[in-house]
């Protein structure tokens, strides 16, 4: 299945968020460090073999191991907590695309959150709507956003719990969920 995946080349330049907390108990939990590591699997480097933690510090992981069991271990046993703060998630991919002097076509397409839905608030400016803060700091690194180019990955919230919490309206162009 990943060779297949690999050659249509759908998840190139994806980055998962895998919520492994306490909640994320059962099925839940497969399906977040299953899903997690077939994303780190299809992308391009820098982001192959990557991911990010869950948490109100999220870190980026290395997916550590040999194989498919090895892997989803480490992913399981990742250090998260019980919510995250996704301005601090952007801070990381823009601290790897400025190190790395990423071109445009190099960023994440696509950032998948694999979660039951418990979010912090992004924004310290109660003005500033997550997705301005976002913008703003891509802007901010040299990566130019508009309506018609942006580097701003969309971002699809993949709810793995029976709840109603959704973290945006789905009528946004760059959320999906």
């Amino acid at each position: 299945m990943v060779v297949d995946l690999l050659k249509k080349g759908k998840l190139r330049n994806c980055m998962a968020i895998c919520d492994v907390s306490g909640s994320m108990t059962g099925t839940p939990m497969e399906v977040s460090v299953a899903l997690g590591v077939l994303v780190s699997e299809l992308s391009d480097d820098p982001w192959k073999g990557k991911l990010i933690t869950f948490s109100e510090s999220p870190q980026l992981q290395n997916v550590e191991g040999d194989d498919l069991f090895s892997k989803t271990e480490f992913v399981r046993t990742m250090p998260g907590g019980m919510n995250t703060d996704f301005q601090k998630v952007f801070d990381l991919i823009l601290q790897v695309a400025v190190e790395g002097n990423l071109k445009p076509e190099q960023m994440i397409k696509r950032l998948f959150v694999f979660s039951d839905m418990e979010f912090d608030q992004a924004s310290a400016n109660p003005w500033e709507t997550d997705y301005q803060a976002i913008v703003r700091k891509y802007t901010e690194k040299g990566y130019s956003v508009t309506e018609e180019v942006s580097v701003v990955p969309e971002i699809v919230f993949w709810n793995l719990r029976d709840s109603r919490a959704t973290p945006v309206a789905g009528n946004k162009r760059v959320w999906r969920l």
